[in-house]
C-alpha cells in the first residue's frame, strides 16, 4: 500500500463534510482503486465522482423511511481519552514468494482465512493465507481485488481488466464471473458475502454517476444470476450476515439518511440514530451492526448498533466503523474497539498501525509501515487479542 493511497484512505474515512467535486477527482487520482474504503463523507453531503477506473457512488433520491420501533442511544462520549486495552499478541504474516510489500485486508468469522494484495503500479494481486500459510491466487485479469472472506474459504471481489470491472467468486481453485441484469452497469462499492456464500452489492447503469437509478443486487451461494433486491428507490446495500440480514442505508438528495436492515423481501427497518445525526451501515455480523454517525461538520463517529434490540452505541474514535464481529468488536481506520473501549495493537519501531478485519476469534488482521516514508512498504499483522 502506497502513501498515496493510505493518506487519501484516512482522509475520505474522517472527512465530515466533502470536498468539491475538482478536489475529490484530483484525490482520487493519488490511488489505487481500493482507497475509497467506505462511503463516510458521503453521510454529511457527499457528491457523485466519477473517473477511469473509480467511481464513487452516492444514491440521489430516497423517500423518507418509517421511524425505527426502538431507539435507544448510549450516553455521548466523555471528552477523556478512553482508557487503551493491551494483551493483544502481534505476528508479522509471511509473504509469498516476490512479495515485498503487503497488507492484509479481511479475515473470515474464524480466523482460519485472511485476504490481502500486493501490487503492480495501481493493479491489485491477490493473496489468501490459510492458516498463516500464503498463496497467490491466479492473476485472472490485470487486476484481482479480494473483499470476502468465508469460513469454507470461498472468496469474492472484484476483476478490473482496462475500463471494465466485474465481481467474481473463487471457489475450489476457479473463478466465476457474476453476473449482472441485462444492459450495461457499473457495480460498487464491492461485495461482501455470509458463511453460506451470498453476495451482495450495488449496480448503477454505466455512465450513471452517484448512484443515480441504482439498484441492489443479490447472489445466492452456488449461483452466477444476479437477482435485483426489493428495496426502496435507490437504497444502497452494503453487507449480509448469516441469518439473511442486509444492512446499508437510504439517502436523499445525494446525502446519506438512515441506516437500515432489510431481509431480502424488502421487509426494512431504520436503525436507532442519535438525535440531530446522521447514520449509515457499513457491516455486520450476527447480531451487531456498526457504520458511521455524522452531525454537521464534525468527523465520523464509529456506529455500533445491536440488531436484536434496536440499541446504539457511539464509539469514542474517529471514522465510522468498517467491520465488526459477533462479540460487537468494532474496527475504524486505525481503531479497534473491544467493549467500546480501543485495544492497544503493537508494531515494532513506531510502525504505525492500520487494522481492517477482526474474526470471532478475536483475531485483528491489518497492516503496519514506518511512517513518512513516502511510500515504504507494509507489513501484513495479525493481532490476537
Amino acid at each position: 500500500m502506497n502513501e498515496d493511497e493510505q493518506q487519501l484512505r484516512e482522509g475520505l474515512e474522517a472527512i465530515a463534510a466533502p470536498p468539491s467535486r475538482l478536489e475529490a477527482e484530483t484525490l482520487l487520482e493519488a490511488g489505487r482503486r481500493r482507497v475509497f474504503r467506505r462511503r463516510g463523507w458521503q453521510a454529511a453531503g457527499g457528491v457523485a465522482l466519477a473517473t477511469t477506473g473509480v467511481v464513487v457512488a452516492v444514491p440521489m433520491v430516497m423517500r423518507e423511511p418509517a421511524p425505527p420501533a426502538v431507539i435507544t442511544v448510549a450516553s455521548p462520549p466523555s471528552s477523556s481519552a478512553p482508557a487503551v486495552q493491551r494483551g493483544c499478541t502481534a505476528t508479522a504474516l509471511k509473504l509469498p514468494p516476490g512479495a515485498k510489500d503487503a497488507s492484509a485486508d479481511g479475515v473470515d468469522p474464524t480466523g482460519r482465512y485472511i485476504f490481502g494484495h500486493d501490487s503492480v503500479g495501481q493493479d491489485f494481486r491477490p493473496i489468501l493465507w490459510t492458516d498463516g500459510v500464503p498463496k497467490r491466487l491466479p492473476q485472472q485479469e490485470k487486476s484481482v481485488q479480494l473483499t470476502t472472506v468465508n469460513s469454507r474459504g470461498v472468496v469474492a471481489g472484484l476483476a478490473t481488466e482496462g475500463n471494465k470491472e466485474y465481481v467474481f467468486r473463487y471457489e475450489n481453485g476457479r473463478y466465476t464471473r457474476m453476473k449482472t441484469p441485462p444492459g450495461r452497469w457499473h457495480v460498487y462499492p464491492w461485495p461482501l458475502m455470509n458463511t453460506a456464500g451470498d453476495i451482495v452489492i450495488n449496480a448503477e447503469p454505466e455512465g450513471n454517476s452517484g448512484g443515480k437509478d441504482s439498484i441492489s443486487l443479490f447472489w445466492a451461494a452456488g449461483t452466477s444470476t444476479a437477482v435485483k433486491l426489493p428495496l426502496p428507490t435507490e437504497a444502497n446495500v452494503y453487507d449480509i450476515t448469516d441469518d439473511g440480514t442486509i444492512v446499508g442505508g437510504t439517502y436523499l438528495d445525494g446525502v446519506g439518511q438512515y441506516a437500515y436492515a432489510w431481509d431480502r423481501t424488502g421487509k426494512g427497518r431504520k436503525l436507532a440514530v442519535p438525535a440531530g445525526a446522521k447514520t449509515l451501515a457499513y457491516a455486520a455480523e450476527g447480531d451487531w451492526a456498526t457504520g458511521g454517525i455524522w452531525r454537521g461538520k464534525d468527523a465520523a463517529k464509529a456506529a455500533l448498533w445491536n440488531l436484536k434490540t434496536g440499541a446504539v452505541t457511539e464509539l469514542d474514535g474517529e471514522g465510522p466503523g468498517d467491520s465488526v464481529n459477533g462479540d460487537s468488536w468494532v474496527v475504524t481506520t486505525q481503531q479497534v474497539f473491544r467493549n467500546g473501549k480501543p485495544l492497544g495493537l503493537a508494531a515494532p519501531n513506531g510502525q504505525e498501525v492500520f487494522p481492517r478485519g477482526v474474526s470471532n476469534t478475536g483475531l485483528v488482521v491489518g497492516h503496519s509501515r514506518v511512517p513518512n516514508t513516502n511510500g515504504g512498504p507494509s507489513t501484513p499483522r495479525i493481532w490476537q487479542c
